[in-house]
């Protein structure tokens, strides 16, 4: 910016110094820094929901098989008392008992892995379907580290054996079984 300076009658450069510039890039690139770890916090916190709102509808998929035929569904192919599961990754099928039952079957949000009690794998497990039909596992892993319903905090445990599911896997799991 130009400015006419009073004293030579001479026109006189001003402007930002580099340092000013430096100073305001760099509170730009922290506010920029902070909104996307806040939107990724954000974006967690969502996927987890609807993991949850689809094992609501998943369960009441499971409760209405079990009302129509006195035992939950096999896991698959696998048959009852079989320590097995069927997992989203196989499609929206990946239940086909409950294809009667739901409209749509739900799928994990990121739907990524073999298994959802290893890390960072995101998936929803069905099976290990009692010998009689009354209890099954219905699992998945949540992404969000403060959610209240993680593994880590509500103690899972296999329930032949009373061993906590976060001490051999991963402390992120979900467990919505009966």
């Amino acid at each position: 910016m130009y400015k006419y300076a009073t004293n030579n009658n001479k026109f006189k450069l001003q402007g930002f110094t580099l340092i000013e510039l430096l100073v305001v890039i760099a509170i730009i690139g922290l506010l920029a820094t902070i909104a996307t770890i806040s939107l990724n916090n954000a974006r967690m916190v969502s996927r987890d929901a609807k993991r949850k709102s689809d094992f609501g509808q998943i369960r009441t998929g499971l409760e209405m098989y079990y009302d129509d035929y006195g035992r939950y569904p096999q896991a698959g192919a696998c048959g009852y008392g079989a320590n097995c599961y069927v997992y989203s990754t196989s499609g929206t099928s990946w239940m086909p008992a409950l294809t009667t039952y739901l409209k749509k079957l739900p799928v994990d949000p990121i739907n990524k892995g073999t298994a959802p009690w290893n890390n960072n794998e995101y998936l929803y497990a069905y099976g290990n379907v009692w010998a009689d039909g009354s209890r099954y596992d219905l699992t998945t892993q949540l992404e969000s580290k403060n959610d209240p319903d993680r593994c880590e905090i509500k103690n899972y445990k296999f329930y032949f054996d009373s061993r906590l599911w976060c001490g051999a896997y991963s402390k992120q799991i979900y467990d919505n079984s009966p």
